[in-house]
C-alpha cells in the first residue's frame, strides 16, 4: 500500500480551495475538508494558511523549473531549437495544474503577502532559466548581441508570454492547438 504524503493532500487541497474562493476567502476548515484530513493535521504539518500557500508557491515554481530544466536536456545539442523546446514545456506543465497556474499568475507581483520573499527566490530561479535559454539560443544563433547581454529581465518577460499566453489559450481560446498558441508567442524569440 502506498502512503499517504498529507502535506501534499493539502497543498493540493489548497489550490482547489482557492481557486474557488481566491486565497484570502480560503479557510483552513475548508482546505482540511477538501484534504480529507483534520484541522489539526493542516497544523501539524503547517503553521499557518500563509505557510501551506507559500508551499504551494515554491512547488508551482520547483515544477516549473523542473520542466525547463528537463526540456534543456532533451534539446541539448540544438541551442536554437532550445525557446521552442522550453515553451513547450511550460505551457503542457501550466495546462497540467490550471488551478495552479491561475494562482501562480495571480500572487506572481503580489509584494504584501507573508511569503512574498519566498515567492521571489522562486520566481528568481525559473527567470534565469528562461534567461539562460535566451543566452544559449542567442549564442547559437550567432545574433548581434552578446548572450551576457540578455538579463533577467529578458527572461522575466520569456517565461511572462508564456504564462499570459497559456492562460489566454486555456480560459478563451481552447480551440487552438500548442503549436499555434508557440508560433505566436515565439515570433520574437
Amino acid at each position: 500500500m502506498a502512503r499517504v504524503n498529507t502535506k501534499q493532500l493539502i497543498t493540493e487541497a489548497a489550490v482547489r480551495v482557492a481557486a474557488q474562493h481566491g486565497i484570502s476567502g480560503a479557510s483552513m476548515d475548508q482546505i482540511a475538508e477538501a484534504a480529507g484530513v483534520a484541522k489539526g493535521s493542516l497544523y501539524y504539518n503547517f503553521s499557518s494558511k500563509d505557510a501551506i500557500f507559500e508551499q504551494v508557491m515554491r512547488d508551482g515554481f520547483e515544477r516549473l523549473g523542473a520542466a525547463v530544466d528537463e526540456a534543456r536536456s532533451r534539446a541539448a545539442g540544438d541551442a536554437a531549437r532550445l525557446p521552442r523546446a522550453v515553451a513547450v514545456a511550460t505551457l503542457e506543465t501550466l495546462r497540467g495544474n490550471l488551478d495552479l497556474a491561475k494562482l501562480m499568475a495571480s500572487e506572481i507581483f503580489r509584494t504584501d503577502r507573508a511569503w512574498a520573499g519566498a515567492m521571489e527566490l522562486a520566481r528568481s530561479s525559473v527567470v534565469v532559466r528562461y534567461r539562460d535559454v535566451l543566452r544559449d539560443a542567442e549564442a547559437a544563433r550567432g545574433g548581434g548581441r552578446a548572450p551576457h547581454e540578455i538579463t533577467e529581465i529578458a527572461g522575466a518577460a520569456f517565461f511572462g508570454a508564456l504564462a499570459g499566453a497559456c492562460l489566454d489559450w486555456l480560459l478563451f481560446r481552447r480551440d487552438q492547438s500548442v503549436d499555434q498558441v508557440l508560433d505566436q508567442v515565439l515570433r520574437g524569440y
